[in-house]
């Protein structure tokens, strides 16, 4: 009798959960309109030497990675275009010495781009100079007055790349998620 019961438990569970999982479905469900990608060079205003290339590479990486639309070599081959164009590259001070308020050893990097993405056979916009911002922190050591310019343009050659996978990131998701 016990046993019956269990069974029918059983029965019952594995009936509720085959109905709940009847509806599930992999991915986002979301639809685009478009499954091609072209990925323009990155251009720039800001002061950020040599950085273009990098970033353009970083970002057609980052849609590669996520498979979600195929990223293509020219934008004839192309449903949608992204454009990317570096605004403005700003250093904040964040600390000083209490001694020497003009030497700081830790700054925050605000990149700002605009991203705009479009049909170029249809001449429609999805979006156009949508601000995409990036914010990083770098840090000089204690080498003196003489050598803090030096480190501290080190230290920003040094953080390009991060700046480029977090700004790869946002603009895949403005370009791919649901707006």
């Amino acid at each position: 009798m016990l046993l019956r019961r269990f069974a029918a438990l059983g029965l019952v569970a594995f009936a509720f959960f085959a109905v709940a999982c009847s509806h599930y479905r992999l991915g986002t469900g979301v639809t685009r309109d478009f499954d091609s990608v072209f990925i323009a060079p990155v251009q720039s205003d800001a002061v950020l030497p040599q950085s273009s290339a990098l970033l353009a590479t970083q970002i057609r990486e980052a849609f590669i990675r996520d498979g979600r639309v195929r990223v293509v070599n020219t934008p004839d081959e192309a449903d949608a275009v992204l454009t990317v164009q570096l605004a403005s590259l700003r250093r904040d001070a964040l600390t000083r010495l209490p001694t020497d308020t003009g030497l700081s050893r830790k700054f925050g990097l605000v990149l700002d781009a605009k991203a705009t993405l479009s049909d170029p056979r249809s001449e429609r916009t999805w979006f156009a100079d949508r601000v995409i911002r990036v914010e990083r922190q770098i840090f000089t050591d204690d080498g003196g007055p003489a050598l803090q310019p030096v480190q501290q343009t080190q230290a920003e050659y040094a953080i390009v790349p991060t700046l480029g996978e977090a700004l790869a990131a946002q603009l895949k998701s403005a370009v791919l998620d649901t707006w």
